[in-house]
């Protein structure tokens, strides 16, 4: 009887194999090794990674992602390069970048040769708007686009029940409102709670002036937060920061509220304010480019404290408080007469200095000036991809004259990476599907010359975009590894090799429930 038993219950177990057995592996349509891969994730590197259906399929060891192999899998040698998430250009004048370029298609080119996968339209007047509502409906958005209204044109918007806030549609997202509290620094228009240490041409003990009154910057934070809307509030000088403080404590914020406000530039913040932004859930997004750009001008402005502290990202990381990190060098400044709510323009006083890199036709990706001194900051931004000076910028801190603004506040390669894609993933709830290479993740990403992890830091603005990945397929390329084929079939193991981490991909983790992503 016991021998029964055991004969019983050796079948049901061997049943039990069979019904688990989920046949062999589906294959990947591409798979990448033979380079370092860095996930912005845990573990933070691996050796392969595999692309099925415009996801991440797998990621891990050379053998377990090769097992996804099929007949018609592509093989891509990365030939010792760097393979790591797409880039987010988390504030742009798109519009201006149009102009300048000729077309959408053009522009968009254009940031696909710095490594952008994600940009985000920051001054979206109706007509913005309207020109992405149009490319997104004929298909002609190859990248994703985050549009920003600006207050003033947010009614007409969400009256239209055709295209909603916080999701896609054909690649292109309403992603909140935008509201300009100050203008900049470099016209003096930035609202201070000091006076400027020099501010030729303005009255005395000039400290710049809000965009807004408080009564209706209160009033707008209110109706979004109503309207479950992100606010997107541009605040460079410290009192517009205090502002915006103020108003969170009014309509009652808090950070376990996730709801992501977003102070943009957030340059010339108090320690003080850190500690704010981290109990409100107030998230900055800086322009680190602006050191480099402004930071000699600013010791004059604004004095050495300020100009030394300002893009404070190594204190915001001690603070645990999420930040990201703009890629557009920094427009002229709006005339300090406007009511905070009209876009710049782009005949006017928007002219971007971003403007002369983003016209690159992917052909030249940035050797920097050709001084290959790494103790020196770059002489000229024209051929530099705006995504490298950024990194570089953060990790640096060098004025053009060669000053360290800040020393304490530089930060390691790796958390300058994660401000341009997991931390900005966040910043815009897009952490559960983009910003990390994670298996059922979009396979965006992008392919650099060298391991900004490892290259001296003084020569990350040398580092060339290579390969800019959309969803698993090739939107820029100026790689000249050897081709897929060069690998032969004989070298790859077979398909029941050591697994590598993989997931369902079916259904994706719910939007907006993510932990904060780790800055340390």
């Amino acid at each position: 009887m016991l021998a029964v038993f055991r004969f019983t219950c050796l079948l049901g177990f061997l049943a039990l194999l069979n019904a688990c057995d989920l046949g062999p592996s589906p294959d990947a349509d591409t798979i990448y090794l033979n380079g370092t891969i860095l996930t912005m994730a845990d573990p933070p590197t691996a050796n392969a990674l595999s692309v099925r259906d415009g996801k991440i399929q797998a990621i891990g060891t050379q053998d377990g992602v090769l097992r996804h192999k099929g007949n018609h899998t592509r093989v891509v040698d990365l030939n010792g390069q760097t393979l790591l998430p797409g880039f987010y250009a988390s504030h742009t004048l798109l519009a201006a970048e149009v102009a300048t370029m000729g077309s959408m298609e053009a522009a968009q080119n254009a940031y696909a040769s710095q490594g952008f996968t994600t940009v985000v339209d920051g001054y979206a007047d109706t007509a913005s708007v309207k020109q992405l509502q149009d490319a997104a409906l004929s298909d002609k958005l190859s990248l994703d686009f985050i549009a920003l209204p600006l207050y003033s044109d947010a009614e007409a918007l969400l009256k239209d029940k055709s295209w909603s806030f916080g999701s896609y549609r054909r690649r292109l997202k309403l992603g909140g409102v935008k509201l300009v509290l100050d203008g900049d620094s470099r016209d003096l228009s930035a609202w201070l709670a000091l006076p400027y240490h020099s501010a030729p041409g303005k009255p005395e003990n000039w400290r710049g002036e809000p965009l807004i009154p408080f009564s209706e910057l209160a009033a707008f934070y209110r109706q979004a937060i109503k309207r479950h809307l992100q606010v997107f509030t541009h605040a460079v000088g410290d009192a517009a920061i205090d502002a915006i403080i103020q108003v969170a404590y009014e309509v009652k914020l808090s950070a376990e509220q996730n709801q992501r406000h977003v102070v943009l530039f957030s340059r010339f913040m108090r320690r003080n304010q850190l500690e704010q932004f981290a109990k409100l859930g107030l998230i900055p997004c800086f322009n680190s480019s602006q050191i480099y750009l402004q930071g000699d001008a600013d010791l004059q402005y604004v004095g050495q404290a300020s100009g030394e502290f300002q893009s404070p990202m190594k204190s915001a990381q001690t603070l645990n408080l999420p930040f990201s990190n703009h890629c557009q060098l920094p427009p002229q400044s709006q005339d300090s007469t406007t009511n905070g709510n009209n876009p710049p323009r782009s005949d006017g006083d928007s002219d971007s200095d971003s403007d002369s890199d983003s016209e690159s036709n992917g052909n030249d990706n940035g050797n920097g000036s050709g001084n290959n001194n790494s103790n020196n900051a770059p002489q000229s931004t024209e051929h530099l991809p705006v995504s490298l000076l950024a990194i570089w910028s953060s990790v640096n801190r060098l004025s053009q004259s060669g000053v360290i603004l800040g020393p304490d506040e530089r930060i390691d390669p790796d958390t300058a990476l994660k401000a341009l894609t997991i931390q900005a993933a966040y910043q815009f709830f897009e952490d559960d599907t983009k910003g990390s290479l994670s298996p059922g993740k979009l396979a965006d990403m992008v392919i650099l010359s060298d391991n900004p992890l490892t290259i001296a830091p003084g020569m990350l603005r040398e580092i060339r975009v290579l390969e800019t990945i959309k969803e698993g397929k090739t939107i820029f390329s100026q790689r000249t590894a050897a081709p897929a084929s060069a690998i032969s079939d004989t070298a790859l193991p077979a398909k029941d090799t050591e697994k590598a981490t993989e997931t369902d991909t079916s259904e994706p983790p719910a939007a907006g429930h993510s932990s904060i992503p780790p800055v340390n």
